[in-house]
């Protein structure tokens, strides 16, 4: 079900025929008509799409491709999650993603068998003043004792910046000390592998963006973030091999929308020779490497149910043709060998007899 956001206005999305739209484009002095022949091509005729002004801008701002999608079809379908559902074909892994992250903008109802969504933090955090902070010092042991042991986390004591970016992890996103420990400890781990330095640490900022990135994902809770870590952990140990098959040439550390597509192919459990054969067309199409190129291979592969090289080649090579009558038939309907001497031995007797009654 779709959910109209209170307020602001109402969009119309409007499917005219092209006659009509050509009509009004001649008697505003349009010339020939062809800026509406090209729009009016891609529009139905006779159809109307509502959408309010608040729920475009909502999904503008969230950058959600996919969301955008599944909103315009449940529009289409009236707001039904099956018609939608079957309508944009996508795997589960990718509509229900989809589908939450519309729930959290207020947009949709989850699935009847979804959990609720998590809550979506603001874009725009909290502004807490230095007060804000020494009161929750001062009141909260809890976040008191938080503060010393991120300080021994990333061995400094912190300003005022560094606690208003704590406290906003803490009470803007609702992160729980446990959470965000975890999430911290994971931050140093991958900043130290980044810059192969076993000292180095992240700043807060840094940490504070893996907190918003973490709740935008729903990974709030300890048993989502141990199985997010998990994940992580997978990915680390494929990493390097598959940096390797895509031709990178020294060891180093994937860079973050590297990873994003190394996370999906791992999730996917594709395996080193599938992805250097996608590799390998990839830069036979496009003269280069193009990671987004190769992922649309990758989840086409994935989808066709390809595990293997064999299998991909095989599911590309064309049907054979119908050969000649005989060709290509079972054993049993081929002439045998014992039938072929005999025709042999036939024709052999026939030529000798004739060659007899000549002379």
């Amino acid at each position: 079900m779709i959910c109209a956001p209170s307020g602001g206005d109402c969009l119309k999305v409007s499917f005219c025929p092209a006659f009509s739209l050509q009509k009004k484009k001649r008697a505003a002095g349009g010339k020939n008509g062809k800026g509406v022949r090209a729009v009016s091509a891609l529009l139905l005729p006779n159809e109307i799409l509502s959408m309010s002004a608040q729920a475009a801008r909502l999904l503008v701002e969230s950058g959600d491709g996919d969301g955008a999608l599944l909103y315009l079809a449940l529009l289409e379908c009236g707001g039904d999650p099956g018609r939608a559902s079957a309508r944009l074909r996508w795997e589960d892994g990718r509509l229900r993603p989809a589908w939450q992250r519309l729930a959290a903008l207020g947009l949709a109802q989850p699935p009847p068998d979804a959990p609720p969504p998590p809550p979506q933090p603001d874009g725009r955090p909290t502004e807490y003043t230095r007060g804000d902070v020494a009161a929750a010092l001062e009141k909260e042991p809890e976040f008191r004792g938080l503060c010393r042991e991120m300080e021994g986390m990333l061995g400094r004591v912190f300003t005022d910046s560094d606690l208003r970016c704590l406290y906003t992890m803490y009470d803007h996103l609702g992160l729980s000390v446990e959470v965000i420990l975890l999430l911290t400890g994971w931050t140093v781990r991958r900043e130290r592998r980044q810059k192969n330095n076993p000292a180095a640490c992240p700043r807060m900022p840094q940490v504070q963006r893996e907190a918003f990135k973490w709740k935008r994902l729903g990974v709030d809770t300890l048993d989502r973030a141990e199985d997010y870590l998990r994940r992580q952990e997978a990915v680390d140990q494929r990493e390097w091999e598959i940096l390797q098959a895509v031709g990178v040439p020294e060891r180093r550390p994937a860079v973050e929308k590297e990873r994003e597509f190394i996370s999906a192919w791992v999730e996917m459990g594709l395996s080193e020779e599938l992805i250097r054969l996608a590799y390998e067309r990839t830069v036979y199409q496009k003269k280069e490497m193009s990671w987004p190129y190769m992922n649309k291979i990758l989840q086409s592969w994935h989808k066709a149910g390809y595990q293997t090289a064999a299998q991909v080649e095989a599911g590309d090579r064309p049907p054979q043709r119908q050969g000649r009558p005989g060709q290509g038939q079972p054993k049993d309907v081929q002439p045998s060998l014992e039938r072929i001497q005999k025709n042999n031995d036939w024709l052999d007797q026939f030529l000798e007899e004739q060659k007899k009654g000549g002379t």
